[in-house]
């Protein structure tokens, strides 16, 4: 059964080999992040630059809302190597090993997994009556469950998400334990105790990396859980990021980049951390 459960079993494809530790790491966010929406969807440019940095002991992974077979269909076809690291659904972790394959942290996703299983199982009736309530108050909102969890939702657009908010906000503060999870059109209710700053402080902790020599970037509010866990790390968005996102970041004194993409952002911190020395 493993083998058929993409959070935990190993990832198909090699990672490039990494002389020495790890001693700074990078996460990225995907969508609307790391990819683009026009052109490439992830520059040749960018795996250029994380190729130059391993000789400093720089590792990057991906870390997404996406499911694994969702992020892996769309990047595998892109990718001239494997990300050091890939997070999961704002909770899986897979991290090279030093074969350089990427393996599953499988007692953290097997926990994940059983914990997120138990919240579904107890909410699932009180998210499909709130949810039901709202088709009916609001029919002409536009959205549906996603076909691989129950618990989540997925609106036509944006907008809509954003029109669908008080309502999902109720509901969250009447479900004990569990929080939502958000991005964009994308909304999913899962164990609180799990976000992708979970996900990456797992990471972290693992290959011994300090909150100082981390750098997040994301554009979206599932991203706002690691920037909160890390406050001493470089944060920074994309030009585009949600209003909420760069208001926060602003009033935190991270990073804002000028335009689309990570790499002005990772130059940024690069230039002022890596090149600098910063000590953990």
């Amino acid at each position: 059964m493993d083998a058929e459960l993409p959070h935990l079993a190993p990832v198909a494809g090699a990672v490039p080999p990494l002389a020495g530790a790890c001693h700074w790491l990078i996460a990225l966010d995907y969508d609307g992040t790391l990819r683009q929406e026009t052109g490439s969807p992830v520059p040749p440019a960018f795996f250029e630059l994380m190729q130059r940095w391993r000789a400093q002991g720089v590792r990057w992974g991906i870390n997404t809302g996406r499911s694994m077979s969702y992020l892996l269909e769309e990047l595998q076809p892109l990718l001239p190597f494997l990300p050091d690291f890939l997070c999961t659904c704002e909770r899986y972790v897979h991290m090279a090993d030093a074969a350089g394959r990427l393996r599953a942290a499988r007692l953290h996703n097997r926990r994940c997994l059983a914990d997120n299983l138990a919240l579904r199982a107890r909410c699932l009736p009180a998210v499909q009556s709130a949810l039901a309530r709202l088709r009916r108050e609001r029919p002409e909102l536009e959205w549906e469950y996603a076909a691989d969890d129950p618990l989540s939702v997925e609106a036509v657009d944006a907008d809509t998400m954003e029109e669908m908010l008080p309502a999902l906000r109720r509901l969250e503060a009447a479900l004990p334990g569990a929080a939502m999870q958000r991005a964009g059109r994308y909304l999913r209710f899962s164990d609180a105790r799990y976000s992708k700053g979970s996900a990456l402080a797992y990471v972290a902790r693992a290959w011994r990396v300090p909150a100082e020599r981390l750098a997040i970037v994301g554009d979206g509010h599932n991203d706002l859980g690691a920037f909160r866990l890390f406050p001493s790390a470089f944060c920074a968005a994309p030009a585009g990021a949600h209003p909420e996102v760069v208001a926060y970041l602003r009033g935190q004194g991270g990073y804002i980049s000028p335009g689309a993409g990570v790499e002005d952002a990772l130059q940024y911190w690069y230039a002022r951390r890596v090149c600098r020395g910063v000590r953990g």
